[in-house]
């Protein structure tokens, strides 16, 4: 019998699964490869991380048992079975394991399963199970199921070798002097320790194995009690069942803790048998253990995988939920409350965009010790996904708790950190649901503290509330709005509209700037500050942003055809984009495709994104101008810009953020911002553009300050394209005057 078996039957209904685990396992495709750094997290040797398995198929449980009872007539048992837990109409993964177990008691299984709590109540109450059987939840990881099969395909080495040097070891003892010559050999000679005591339980024997494995030498075991290597790790009911069953069958295995000479606790399976003498009595008993720690530890390890984040370390959603089932078991057998806090990032996608996802990993890495260190023992904290976090409050008794601590996690997570050389400072929204005021399961309170953060996050981020019920209509409608925005550019609901930029001098237009609209079939008109967040949230920002430039450059084309000569849009694009190798190449291909060049385009990106990673973003921003694109930062003053890096960074615009300039005519303070902002672009030689100029008394306050062109509805709202080409035609003397930053200009001239 080949020992070294990596002989594997795997039965499950689905074909599919068949296929993924041949190239997991049987060396199909390079998936089951584990690399060099895999191969040293899961402590297996590099020249065994490419070993192959001999996979054999069946799609039922009857098949299943003739191809094991097949294999083992044959002397070519298999070492493990992946068992499905569902196989209608045949018998279910828990009969399956009844059958193949009174062919194969040896045989290794793990059964698998989507892990439903009441699955796995039933695998119990149907199943001995002992230590043969382990559960693998759907889906799977190609690594835990590699690292499955290696270890309990070891595991069953072990065991297979166990019970053949035990028959050894037993007939020797009963054959005469030759066979006694032989049992001697494997004795001494075996990998396995093995210790023969007396009937009075004294130790009478061991081999070279035994005082590699235990630090103990012969002279020093000889004559003691096999207690000499008893640990802490078992009360004494333990050892008292243990030598119930010995006297009882003859014969006793498990698992059991010892300690080695120099105070080290290692875990071994341990097989005792029983030898009579001629009377019928115990003559001696003769005890064979290997060392399995490494062992138990691959597979304390692969459980902890199953149940935590392996970013942060932190419970997963399936240990959350399972551990919220248990607190809500508790709380309403005890009456008492509990709170689910549901934390999301402010500002995270952007960090993870801007400066790359190492520096967002340490981010979560920071923010889950964070919360950690703001959390009771009694209570958990959970990463269930990106950047949101699940908080479970056990045994709270007045709903004052729940906002205390979390005002205490808001300022712990407001303070600054520094993560990979980058100063951040984030920020989160946090929605509550109490049980059992919002719910009394899992799935409600869950739900509810999800739709509390939507509102917490829509009113202005870095806030929390309280889940109130209007909340979940609210949330259900943002979910529709999502799904209803990722088709609205294919139903041909987006519209651009259109807004000057005029000289503040002479009235000449100086560009326009293109601003998206949705025509929802529903709701009609739904302007950016309402879809746009949900649109970078859900990655759709890309394929709008997209849409977006596409739009405008053929918009350039038809004012250029209908004789209007060169005019200028301005689009604004997304963090997401700016991260997109591809987006000088796909501004050059759609100027190329409309026939325009790209100094009819004005890219705007905000001050925020600038400075997220002004390095990374100058570089982009350098290929954008050499490319003949002009660069303008808009939202300028709402963020907070570095003078070092703002010199040194290739732009030609800013754009005074129009808060500051409704009430810089009648507020000193806005006043004084918008003087400070003018005078800086000068001083660095870049055009200034002022939004929000809605009246003649700001246009003459920009005008005195020596702002050069403005935005506003005091010229006109955006309006659709139609609209705003009758606007510049009535406007045609002013346009393609000096002020117009025509196409050949690197920026409107101030």
């Amino acid at each position: 019998m080949n020992l070294q078996n990596r002989r594997i039957l795997l039965i499950d209904d689905m074909p599919s699964i068949h296929e993924d685990f041949r190239k997991i396992l049987a060396g199909a495709s390079d998936s089951s490869d584990l690399d060099e750094a895999e191969a040293a997290l899961f402590g297996i040797p590099q020249r065994k991380a490419r070993v192959r398995f001999e996979i054999d198929s069946a799609h039922q449980g009857r098949d299943g048992l003739r191809m094991a009872r097949g294999a083992l007539a044959a002397g070519r048992p298999y070492a493990l079975a992946f068992v499905d837990m569902r196989m209608p109409p045949g018998w279910d993964g828990v009969e399956t394991i009844e059958r193949l177990w009174q062919e194969d008691p040896l045989l290794q299984i793990v059964i698998c399963t989507a892990y439903s709590d009441a699955e796995w109540e039933e695998v119990l109450e149907r199943l001995d199970v002992g230590d043969r059987l382990l559960i693998l939840k759907k889906p799977f990881d190609a690594i835990e199921v590699f690292q499955l099969a290696s270890t309990l395909t070891a595991k069953w080495r072990l065991s297979r070798q166990a019970a053949l040097r035990m028959a050894d070891l037993e007939a020797a003892i009963q054959e005469r002097t030759e066979e006694l010559s032989l049992a001697a050999s494997v004795f001494h000679n075996t990998m396995d320790g093995v210790m023969i005591t007396s009937a009075a339980g004294l130790i009478v024997s061991v081999n070279p194995a035994f005082c590699a494995i235990t630090g103990y030498g012969a002279q020093e075991a000889l004559g003691q009690k096999p207690n000499l290597l008893r640990s802490a790790h078992h009360h004494p009911e333990f050892y008292r069942e243990l030598w119930t069953a010995l006297l009882r069958d003859g014969r006793w295995e498990g698992e059991i803790w010892n300690r080695r000479k120099n105070g080290e606790a290692f875990l071994e399976w341990l097989s005792i048998s029983m030898v009579a003498g001629a009377d019928g009595k115990p003559l001696r008993y003769v005890g064979v253990f290997n060392d399995i720690t490494e062992i138990r530890r691959k597979d304390e390890h692969i459980r902890h995988m199953a149940f935590h984040d392996p970013l942060t370390g932190l419970p997963n959603r399936a240990l959350l939920l399972d551990r919220l089932e248990h607190s809500l078991a508790m709380s309403s057998r005890a009456g008492a409350g509990l709170g689910v806090l549901f934390v999301d990032l402010d500002r995270f996608k952007q960090i993870n965009d801007s400066l790359g996802h190492d520096t967002g990993d340490g981010v979560l890495k920071e923010v889950a010790a964070r919360l950690s260190a703001c959390l009771r023992q009694s209570d958990t904290v959970a990463r269930i996904g990106g950047d949101e976090f699940i908080i479970l409050l056990e045994h709270v008794e007045a709903p004052t708790t729940y906002a205390s601590l979390t005002e205490i996690i808001m300022a712990s997570l407001n303070a600054p950190m520094s993560v990979a050389g980058h100063p951040i400072q984030i920020g989160a929204s946090i929605g509550i649901a109490c049980y059992p005021e919002d719910g009394d399961d899992a799935a409600s309170l869950m739900k509810q503290a999800d739709a509390a953060m939507y509102v917490a996050k829509s009113a202005g981020r870095g806030i929390y509330r309280f889940f109130q019920p209007a909340m979940t209509e609210r949330a259900g409608q943002r979910l529709q709005l999502e799904m209803a925005l990722r088709g609205a550019a294919a139903n041909g609901e987006l519209e651009l509209f259109y807004q000057p930029k005029v000289s503040l001098a002479s009235g000449a237009l100086a560009g326009v700037e293109a601003l998206v609209r949705w025509h929802h079939p529903q709701l009609g008109l739904i302007l950016p500050a309402e879809f746009i967040p949900i649109a970078e949230e859900s990655r759709v920002i890309v394929e709008l942003g997209s849409w977006v430039l596409e739009q405008a450059c053929r918009q350039a084309q038809a004012w250029r055809a209908a004789g209007l000569g060169p005019i200028r849009i301005a689009v604004n694009v997304s963090a997401r984009q700016f991260q997109d190798d591809d987006l000088v190449a796909r501004i050059a291909a759609l100027t190329r495709q409309y026939g325009i060049t790209p100094a009819s385009l004005e890219i705007e990106l905000t001050e925020s994104v600038v400075m997220a990673n002004p390095q990374e973003i100058a570089g982009v921003l350098a290929r954008l101008r050499e490319a003949g694109a002009t660069v303008a930062v808009d939202d300028f003053g709402t963020g907070y810009s570095s003078l070092a890096y703002l010199r040194r960074l290739p732009i030609d615009v800013l754009k005074i953020d129009r808060s500051f300039v409704l009430r810089a005519d009648s507020d000193d303070g806005d006043a004084q911002v918008v003087k400070m902002i003018i005078a800086l672009a000068q001083a660095l030689k870049l055009a200034v553009v002022a939004e929000g100029v809605e009246t003649e008394s700001h246009a003459a306050f920009l005008r005195g300050c020596g702002c050069a062109i403005g935005q506003g509805y005091l010229y006109s709202p955006p309006q659709p394209a139609n609209d705003i080409t009758t606007w510049m035609r009535e406007r045609k003397g002013f346009i393609g005057s000096k002020d117009s930053g025509g196409e050949g200009q690197a920026a409107p001239l101030a």
